[in-house]
């Protein structure tokens, strides 16, 4: 049986973190290791994630620069084959859904990233085309995407320049280097969204299309400006 990762990154998130942990723990797959980076919590969270503590693999608790940071930090940590990240307010979409994916062992053995649909606000987000990446989009919500250790290797890790899309450039630059991609035919997680990188605000309106100019030139303004017309499928639950 081989042994998911799950990571979970939070900053004073007391109103969330305890539907998240119990949304990994309670997993009817039964080899995971779940680790939790906090970044100095002071909100109260640490009393919740410590009355898990049994349940939980690793536990850090200090600060950090930024969420790519401190997601860094719990690639170091993690010893699984595949690693997804369940960040504070988010969780699976049932008890199931790790044993949906990873009961036959080598079914995705040799695949490199795989992902699926996610719930956003009442509604199914299916997964966009592949083609996104080359623009600076992404096909999937973070949350519903696993990565394969042992194929994308030194390559996963998170840039921390990108303040808010840190996610999109890991994935597309494995992408770009003919890293596997496969999607799995069912809804993955469940996305609280008014996380970080989600919130529009000035700062993160520049920071997005920095990162495209940087990485993809006009090609990349122009994908941020009309690309969600084109790769976005929502379906009501």
């Amino acid at each position: 049986m081989v042994k998911i990762s799950v990571i979970t990154v939070c900053f004073n998130a007391i109103l969330d973190i305890e539907m998240t942990i119990h949304s990994v723990i309670n997993q009817s797959y039964k080899n995971i290791e779940y680790i939790i980076i906090d970044g100095g919590s002071t909100d109260g969270t640490l009393e919740i994630i410590y009355k898990y503590k049994g349940s939980i693999d690793v536990i850090v608790t200090e600060p950090d620069n930024g969420i790519f940071d401190a997601m860094n930090k719990g690639i170091k940590l993690c010893t699984g084959t595949w690693v997804n990240f369940m960040n504070a307010g988010d969780r699976f979409y049932s008890l199931e859904t790790i044993k949906d994916i990873f009961e036959k062992d080598e079914k995705y053995s040799k695949i490199g990233v795989i992902y699926g649909s996610t719930i956003t606000s009442g509604l199914i987000n299916r997964p966009h085309r592949l083609s996104s990446l080359k623009y600076g989009g992404i096909m999937a919500c973070h949350q519903s995407i696993f990565y394969n250790r042992d194929i994308c290797k030194k390559e996963l890790y998170y840039k921390t320049k990108h303040k808010y899309y840190g996610d999109i450039e890991l994935t597309r630059r494995l992408f770009l280097k003919k890293v596997s991609f496969q999607e799995v035919p069912i809804i993955i997680s469940n996305y609280k969204g008014e996380g970080f990188s989600s919130k529009v605000s000035t700062s993160a309106r520049l920071a997005k299309f920095s990162y495209l100019f940087q990485n993809m030139g006009f090609k990349g303004i122009v994908f941020g400006i009309f690309g969600k017309l084109i790769y976005i499928r929502k379906t009501r639950i």
